[in-house]
């Protein structure tokens, strides 16, 4: 198994080397985590993956992404099948699908996920309030 390795700062989106086992590098930013609102959300993120670089293939069992191509093309695997994807297409990853995603293009391919909680889990979790300090 390979893992990945990140390298951050706090002014710089971090480069993550190898996400998810797949290969070269990729600019990852953070924007919102689950905890900071009130919906149904995990995450919301902005990434830009080199050319030639990958995300692995792998499985979410707790959260459903949404892809949003920004710039550039790729490859987007999906459960065994494979389709070139490109600026302005929209792609939607349900529970438990496995997929991964390669910049084959010869320029950076920017995307953007957001990782959103379905009701079975969300009905499961114990309640929580975004940053509700005690006065």
């Amino acid at each position: 198994m390979v893992n990945s390795i990140i390298v951050s700062d706090t002014g710089s989106p971090s480069q993550v080397i190898g996400v998810h086992g797949g290969k070269g590098l990729m600019h990852w930013k953070r924007f919102v985590t689950g905890l900071m609102m009130h919906a149904a959300w995990d995450s919301f993120e902005h990434n830009r993956l080199e050319p030639g670089a990958a995300v692995g293939e792998h499985v979410h069992s707790r959260t459903e992404e949404i892809y949003f191509i920004v710039s550039g093309k790729g490859m987007m695997k999906y459960n065994g099948e494979e389709f070139e994807v490109v600026a302005g297409d929209l792609i939607m990853t349900p529970l438990d699908g496995r997929h991964g995603i390669t910049n084959h293009g010869d320029e950076v391919m920017e995307f953007v996920v957001v990782e959103a909680l379905p009701p079975s889990i969300v009905n499961a979790l114990p309640d929580y309030t975004p940053s509700l300090e005690a006065a």
